[in-house]
């Protein structure tokens, strides 16, 4: 006569559930504070590129000089060079208006020729964005203040399109 097959699960197929259930769990949790600093580097540099793909488009487009800098109070402005007045002057405009990184972030703009960062002017841009495509070469760092290791950098070195790179 056979013996009845056993119901139910062994002791070892309900430690292999309990340790993936753990796992899973150990990473939902962790996600969101590992992973929140790389979202917020990652939006404002995508956000970055994609204006200064418009502006250097814009100044093609308007035969205009667009310009970019940082102030002392972590404010990135944008400029323009009306054909008519020769002076500089500070757009306000979305979505060119100044704006403030969250507090979590800092910035860096450095010439990428001999990485030295820019002079602070309050008056004039540090990058140029010229109606003939061309721009200033730059490297900008999106750097978070906890952890630089997950920065990011947008960089040009003057004709091609601007890119963002981990460094």
């Amino acid at each position: 006569m056979a013996s009845p097959q056993q119901q139910g699960f062994t002791l070892i197929e309900m430690l292999v559930v309990v340790v993936i259930i753990g796992v899973l769990l150990g990473i939902t949790l962790l996600s969101p504070i590992t992973g929140s600093i790389h979202k917020v580097v990652q939006k404002e540099a995508t956000r970055l590129q994609a204006l200064f793909t418009q502006v250097r488009d814009k100044a093609l487009l308007e035969n205009s000089h667009y310009g970019f800098s940082i102030d002392n109070e972590g404010y990135y402005r944008w400029w323009v060079l009306p054909a008519d007045t020769q002076e500089w002057a500070e757009l306000e405009q979305s979505p060119f208006q100044p704006r403030l990184l969250p507090d979590t972030l800092s910035l860096s703009l450095e010439s990428s020729e001999n990485f030295m960062p820019f002079d602070v002017d309050e008056q004039y841009p540090s990058v140029v964005f010229y109606s003939d495509y061309q721009v200033t070469p730059f490297r900008l760092g999106i750097v978070p203040v906890a952890n630089s290791k997950q920065s990011l950098y947008l960089r040009t070195d003057g004709l091609s399109d601007i890119e963002w790179v981990r460094e």
